[in-house]
């Protein structure tokens, strides 16, 4: 056995925080989006994006979530992505939630979207019991004598009974 634990090993959770992109880009130009988080560098973090003329909504949020990644900061911490008018930041690794996570984002130089301050907390982090195990690593509940194996990643473990 490579773990052993009283109970049950806790799976671990990415956090997933979402902001919901809305109007359509009336004068093109550039939009300000930023990142606030307690285990980014530098946060708060503002990224200028560059957005065309009657870019909808999902072109939108498509274009931060690109300009999000290139960001070393940000991505060293979270994946961006975006699914029609989301725009998602889902934690590289498992760990306890981060209450102070959030997307703002609003116009610079161009026009059109409405401003939004504050994004949603999709999913609640959970670090999870031996992060760092290589997936179909094992642990051991000593307390029912149960055997686990990492089903995950090494970055966010998760456990399943065999």
């Amino acid at each position: 056995m490579d773990f052993t634990k009283a109970g049950v090993p806790t799976t671990g959770v990415q956090q997933v925080t979402t902001a919901v992109i809305v109007g359509t880009v009336s004068t093109a130009g550039n939009a300000t989006v930023t990142v606030t988080g307690a285990g980014i560098t530098g946060s708060p973090v503002a990224v200028s994006v560059a957005l065309a003329l009657n870019d909808t909504t999902t072109q939108s949020a498509a274009k931060m979530a690109a300009a999000l990644n290139l960001n070393a900061a940000i991505a060293a911490m979270y994946t961006a992505s975006s699914n029609a008018a989301n725009l998602l930041l889902t934690a590289v690794k498992c760990a306890a939630n981060d209450a102070t996570l959030n997307i703002a984002y609003t116009n610079d130089t161009c026009a059109g979207l409405t401003p939004d301050a504050t994004s949603d907390a999709t999913t609640a982090g959970v670090r999870g019991d031996f992060r760092g195990a290589a997936h179909l690593a094992y642990a051991l509940n000593t307390t029912a004598n149960a055997i686990y194996q990492n089903t995950g990643t090494g970055a966010c473990p998760v456990w399943t009974e065999v």
